[in-house]
């Protein structure tokens, strides 16, 4: 009863779930060139996800696995359908999630060692990460949505999805388990010491600690919505953001007929909704700041597509962040990883594998 009282009053007012308010990019969150500037690897249409084990870069790109060999990105493998999450664990052993439904698990020889369609009883949908728990001896996963495969992510968004889950599978020991569920898109696990998994939690813009006592937000608030983790030296980790979130995107999901109308009569390309890339089209929906003066794109205008990387310390705090502003070129940041004294990211919006160098400090712990 206090919950509906306190929906309709917040609905009411503008208040609490029902504002549309975004936090703003200022203080260590604020934008700068640095995924702009940075080194471009190699241009790889639709790459998505990176691992690294043993000193070795892995990178997943559409159909294709490829290992980083000399600076340059070498193809191992192509397989029927397209990678959707990749994980590497030592001693040469991968996990690839294909098409979101099934995760294979590949012995250092290449040959595929187990095979995983379904956890807690139901049906590998969307697997849209994958992570090594070595302390656990097992497989971590998340599932964006029960409904919608990984590529139909908006279309979970705009329905307010929240069947995402993370499981837990350590082969040969039985049927993979479910630590968690009814998550507002699940995208994004990294295991921590003590037990405790982060998880990103996309549309609830925050990333959650799941642990022996529970679960807490670890991260809230976030100008982003949060995809990928990985490890960083000294402690905490670097956390993508695939996209970013305006006030005209959170007014639309708070207005349920013109929502519902927009999906069932629109192209999906022309929503008004965040995106991975952006500025191919005229049909693209404008908000008044993001339209261009002299054909001119201001770097300051409402994001469409965004490149967005912040780096968390060991107490849930932001300490820095990595960006590719409105009028950049790097936008759909999908996955991150330390990898021989740098920051690798890739962009999916921009279809390249980026290389920042970082700075002593980020190399040491972030304090």
């Amino acid at each position: 009863m206090l919950d509906t009282l306190r929906g309709f009053t917040d609905r009411l007012l503008g208040r609490g779930s029902a504002a549309i308010t975004v936090p703003v990019m200022d203080g260590v969150l604020k934008p700068n060139r640095a995924l702009d500037n940075a080194e471009v690897v190699a241009e790889l249409a639709d790459i998505d996800d990176l691992a690294v084990a043993d000193g070795v870069l892995w990178i997943a790109a559409g159909h294709a696995l490829y290992r980083l060999d000399g600076g340059v990105p070498v193809e191992v493998r192509r397989f029927e359908r397209p990678i959707t999450a990749l994980a590497a664990a030592p001693g040469g052993r991968l996990a690839l999630a294909l098409g979101g439904t099934q995760v294979l698990l590949l012995a250092p020889d290449g040959a595929t060692a187990h095979t995983l369609v379904e956890a807690g009883g139901r049906a590998l949908r969307c697997v849209n990460a994958l992570a090594w728990d070595e302390a656990g001896r097992r497989w971590l996963l998340t599932e964006g949505s029960a409904e919608h495969a990984p590529e139909r992510w908006c279309h979970d968004l705009m329905a307010h999805g929240a069947s995402g889950r993370v499981c837990a599978w350590a082969p040969g020991g039985g049927a993979a388990q479910q630590l968690a569920a009814g998550l507002r898109h699940a995208f994004g696990v990294l295991p921590q010491a003590g037990g405790t998994v982060l998880v990103g939690e996309s549309w609830a813009h925050r990333v959650l600690a799941l642990g022996p006592n529970g679960t807490a937000p670890r991260v809230a608030d976030l100008p982003g919505y949060p995809s990928r983790m990985a490890a960083a030296a000294g402690g905490g980790f670097w956390l993508s953001c695939f996209v970013c979130r305006t006030q005209l995107v959170e007014f639309v999901l708070r207005e349920e007929a013109y929502r519902r109308r927009m999906v069932a009569e629109i192209d999906p390309r022309y929503w008004i909704a965040p995106a991975l890339s952006s500025g191919h089209s005229f049909l693209e929906p404008l908000q008044g700041a993001g339209v261009k003066q002299m054909g001119v794109l201001k770097p300051w205008a409402p994001p469409r597509s965004y490149g967005l990387v912040v780096r968390v310390n060991a107490q849930g705090q932001v300490v820095s962040s990595l960006h590719s502003q409105v009028d950049g070129r790097h936008h759909g940041i999908t996955a991150v990883a330390e990898h021989g004294g740098a920051l690798f990211a890739a962009s999916k919006g921009g279809g390249r594998l980026l290389r920042v160098r970082m700075t002593a400090e980020e190399q040491g712990a972030a304090r």
